[in-house]
């Protein structure tokens, strides 16, 4: 099975603060870390996490547009 990793906010700069997870990657992300909880839809208990992981990892902003989640770094 692959690896998943979160997108890195250092990897952004000021001239392309954005990145977005898609669905594959958020629900990956999940089954990696949720072992005996496994998911298949983006529920707001997968994104709620997502979005303290992410804010956790450095992002400045996470918003979800439907299964997909916009990261913004702020500079």
């Amino acid at each position: 099975m692959r690896h998943y990793e979160f997108l890195d906010p250092n990897d952004r700069s000021p001239n392309s603060p954005i990145d977005i997870a898609k669905k594959t990657r958020i629900l990956a992300l999940w089954n990696q870390n949720h072992p005996d909880e496994k998911m298949q839809n983006v529920t707001e208990k997968v994104k709620e996490w997502f979005v303290d992981e992410s804010k956790k990892l450095g992002w400045s902003e996470v918003t979800f547009a439907g299964n997909e989640c916009i990261l913004k770094k702020n500079f």
